[in-house]
């Protein structure tokens, strides 16, 4: 029994990483590399100055993580993080199972450093809560922001109903989850009773990795406001990727409206979260956030979004680097504690 369980798991692994090369197959394919080189060629070196931004952007978001470890942090360095937290980030965009995917391999990635199954989940998932939260935070900011900006209402009435929605939906998700997180409840007690299926079991598990971020949170406020501090700059540093693209392209922009786009693009790419690679979901959410602040020139969201997409190429290449060498390093950490 135990053996057919362990061929089961391997077989789920082996199927995720068949997915994960299939789709990011899939992805290159329909890389039009040509248009790609142009652009490039168009913005010449400036181009470094948008892996500079993610990479600041991508090691904040890495520090964010890292205090949510708590006392095991100190087994493990920012900048080895980032590296984890890279192949998981990649793992969790082309893969069908989404961040769900990528942010259980991050913990698992986590154990050979010595860092505990629980610590490494909860660290994953309440790092995950403050990303959210402050990502709603920014873009709630922007469309006040948009609302009161004389430009701004014309955007809206592109949008008309939908904007308000969005925005009272996000809204209430917001205080809902910090209500939610502030209300006193009972710890997690491991069930008496033993799943009597695999639902069963996804349903507890769910349970108590929802207990344990409240906990957390509960237990660990300022470490937690820390974290949601970093995730809030890790957005805003992000941002300016929209924004310098623009000015590259000769647009006088403001960096509100790089943290307006890519607010209002990761919300067009969570709901479309299923596509891996957010294939066209990620098109859409650049022209018509673009038409929305008034640039609608036929060719600049195409341009905006071949810039992006070559963005994402380097960091799939960077990842799978990154990949080998902490393959390396963690059959090293695991022969050294054996």
């Amino acid at each position: 029994m135990g053996r057919s369980i362990k061929i089961t798991k391997k077989r789920v692994k082996q199927l995720l990483v068949i997915s994960i090369v299939v789709f990011i197959g899939i992805f290159l394919w329909n890389t039009d590399f040509q248009s790609v080189w142009k652009e490039l060629r168009g913005i010449g070196f400036r181009f470094l100055y948008l892996l500079g931004i993610t990479y600041l952007a991508y090691l904040i978001g890495t520090w964010s993580w890292h205090v949510c470890l708590g006392k095991e942090r100190s087994k493990i360095s920012v900048f080895r993080l980032f590296s984890l937290r890279q192949v998981g980030e990649t793992v969790g965009l082309y893969n069908p199972t989404s961040i769900i995917g990528g942010d259980m391999l991050k913990a698992e990635l986590l154990k050979p450093y010595g860092i505990s199954k629980s610590v490494a989940i909860n660290s994953v998932a309440s790092s995950r809560v403050t990303a959210v939260l402050s990502q709603i935070l920014l873009f709630l900011g922007a469309c006040v922001w948009l609302i009161s900006n004389p430009a701004g209402k014309q955007a809206i009435q592109r949008f008309g109903w939908v904007f308000y929605l969005i925005v009272v939906v996000l809204l209430i998700a917001k205080i809902g989850l910090f209500i939610w997180l502030s209300k006193s409840g009972k710890k997690h007690t491991s069930s008496p009773k033993k799943p009597r299926n695999f639902l069963e079991k996804i349903y507890h598990n769910i349970l108590k990795l929802l207990i344990d971020i409240r906990t957390f949170y509960q237990e660990n406020t300022r470490t937690f406001w820390f974290s949601y501090a970093l995730a809030t700059l890790h957005w805003i540093v992000g941002s300016l990727e929209f924004y310098f693209i623009l000015l590259f392209l000769g647009f006088d922009v403001l960096p509100m409206h790089g943290l307006l786009l890519d607010m209002s693009v990761i919300v067009f790419k969570s709901l479309g979260a299923f596509v891996p690679g957010q294939l066209g979901v990620e098109e859409l959410g650049n022209k018509l956030m673009l038409a929305a602040i008034g640039i609608t020139g036929a060719s600049v969201w195409i341009t905006v979004s071949i810039l992006r997409r070559a963005k994402q190429l380097s960091w799939i290449l960077i990842g799978f680097i990154l990949y080998l060498f902490i393959k390396k390093e963690i059959n090293h950490v695991a022969t050294a504690t054996s």
